[in-house]
């Protein structure tokens, strides 16, 4: 009987050594076992493609900020709240996000959102943003942007008024991001400078 309860204490021990060591919340993110949740701090720069209007610069940055939770050692769900300053105008609002694992480190990312919050007229409700993002490690990203924005279009004026109808119209974005610490950095310095740019936009605006 001692022979026996010695030797399952040793298996039991043997288990819990040769069982992976699991975070409940990563902010290095990784797959389960390693981690069951991560949280995110993206910064990316980015261009637009083609010309509008407006003919500013295509010139764009973007912030996410989020968590997910992993569902297994190759999906990944959550949500994030992302900030994005382009030639449109200043958008923030929420997205929901998936992520599948390609190893214990690379990753692709599909994310859908809408824009609640907006500094001008250029970004109506109905408007979404996308995100395609591909990722080789947990700090340096490749993403497009594909979105659906709702802008008014000054289309001439009659007898009767003008018309500026409210129109749906696709665009592009190319870019980069950071994650992980230089992300949080980027989005420290980023944000302050997104604060003072929608502030100065809003002024011009009004």
């Amino acid at each position: 009987m001692r022979r026996l309860t010695v030797l399952s204490i040793a298996l039991l021990l043997a288990g819990s050594e040769a069982a992976p060591a699991q975070e409940s919340l990563c902010y290095r993110a990784q797959p389960k076992p390693a981690c069951s949740a991560f949280a995110f701090t993206n910064f990316g720069g980015y261009v637009v493609l083609g010309s509008d209007v407006t003919g500013d610069t295509p010139l764009r940055e973007v912030a996410d900020w989020g968590l997910m939770a992993n569902v297994d050692s190759r999906n990944a769900i959550g949500g994030s709240v992302f900030a994005s300053l382009d030639r449109v105008g200043f958008g923030l609002g929420p997205a929901v996000r998936y992520r599948r694992w390609l190893s214990s480190t690379a990753s692709v990312d599909v994310a859908l959102g809408a824009p609640l919050l907006a500094t001008t007229n250029n970004l109506r409700p109905g408007s979404l943003f996308g995100l395609v993002r591909w990722s080789p490690n947990y700090w340096f990203a490749l993403a497009a942007r594909p979105e659906l924005v709702r802008r008014p279009v000054f289309l001439g004026c009659g007898p009767t008024g003008c018309n500026i109808p409210v129109q749906s119209h696709m665009r592009l974005s190319l870019g980069m991001e950071l994650g992980w610490v230089p992300g949080l950095t980027l989005t420290a310095v980023g944000g302050a400078a997104t604060a003072v740019l929608a502030a100065l936009i809003a002024g011009i605006g009004n």
